[in-house]
């Protein structure tokens, strides 16, 4: 009898099976179902030169730079929305050298997802109407080519055309996924089912593990399937201080109140043993976060626009 596999594991067995230092990461979420579990977990495990990709990093990936695991960002924007406010790490970074020097590829959202995309589809690049005459097209050597235009073949035209991108791993975080990986997730999408789709690695982290008759219900909201899936991890709240459509709101306080709490070194390093380095995983950074916080930002319960498939 063959021996039964599973691809469903822990958040630290997934990182460590999967992450290599050097590795090009693609981190899912645009405000809804940002991956920092899976982030805090690398941080955790002292990954190291990693180049970290997604629409809008923000304090995700502030956190990254800060703690030493990404040298380099290809992101259209690091700050931190709530205020809005400076993300500190990143101006360490970019300024002093502090941890360390910090190549910042800065792109538009719309030409990432593109660059998704035609990673995403396999061909080498796609063309966008956007970017020519802007300070983006500029492309500094430690970064590389991150847009060119070509000659239409069809109207002689001149075009701007930007490079697919395939990540190495990719991490998403959604609402539900079956023990195989097939994983669905629905309301604000951003990047992820490009992103996620592009990557030669992935891991899917839900908030519930179904059977899989319950994804074959609904099939047009999986966004990866099971087939290009490498881990499976139960990981309940794993996209706070974001949110995750029916489950959990944004934690605005957490998010206005980490610029205060990291502006200096000092407080970056005490804010780091607090909610990252000094707990184990999830489920202890959830009794830092505490009972009477997850009470007020669980969703309520708000069923619409309900499809009947009959049969």
């Amino acid at each position: 009898m063959s021996k039964i596999t599973t691809k469903i594991m822990s958040m630290k067995e997934a990182i460590g099976k999967n992450v290599k230092n050097g590795d090009l990461i693609f981190l899912g979420g645009f405000g809804n179902g940002m991956t920092f579990s899976a982030a805090h977990e690398m941080i955790r495990q002292k990954k190291r030169d990693l180049k970290v990709s997604k629409c809008g990093g923000g304090i995700l990936f502030d956190q990254l730079i800060g703690a030493g695991v990404t040298n380099h960002i290809i992101t259209s924007h690091c700050w931190n929305g709530t205020g809005p406010q400076p993300a500190w790490n990143l101006k360490r970074a970019m300024e002093e050298e502090i941890p360390q020097k910090i190549i910042y590829n800065e792109q538009s959202l719309f030409m990432i997802n593109m660059s998704f995309f035609a990673g995403y589809m396999g061909i080498p690049f796609v063309p966008i109407r956007s970017i020519v005459g802007t300070g983006i097209f500029d492309h500094p050597k430690e970064v590389g080519l991150k847009a060119a235009t070509v000659e239409c073949p069809f109207t002689g035209e001149e075009i701007c055309v930007v490079p697919a991108m395939n990540p190495d791993v990719g991490v998403i975080q959604v609402q539900r996924a079956d023990s195989e990986g097939n994983a669905q997730m629905w309301g604000l999408i951003g990047d992820t089912k490009y992103g996620i789709n592009a990557c030669k690695k992935i891991i899917v982290a839900a908030e519930e593990i179904v059977d899989k008759k319950i994804i074959m219900e609904s099939p047009e909201r999986t966004i990866v399937g099971a087939h290009k899936v490498d881990a499976v991890v139960h990981e309940p709240w794993g996209a706070h201080p974001s949110s995750v459509q029916g489950f959990y709101y944004t934690d605005l306080e957490y998010r206005f109140n980490y610029a205060k709490e990291t502006k200096t070194i000092e407080d970056w390093e005490n804010w780091l043993e607090k909610w990252i380095t000094g707990v184990n995983d999830r489920q202890e950074y959830l009794k830092v976060l505490g009972e009477e916080k997850i009470k007020f930002l669980k969703a309520n319960s708000l069923i619409q626009g309900a499809v009947d498939y009959g049969f």
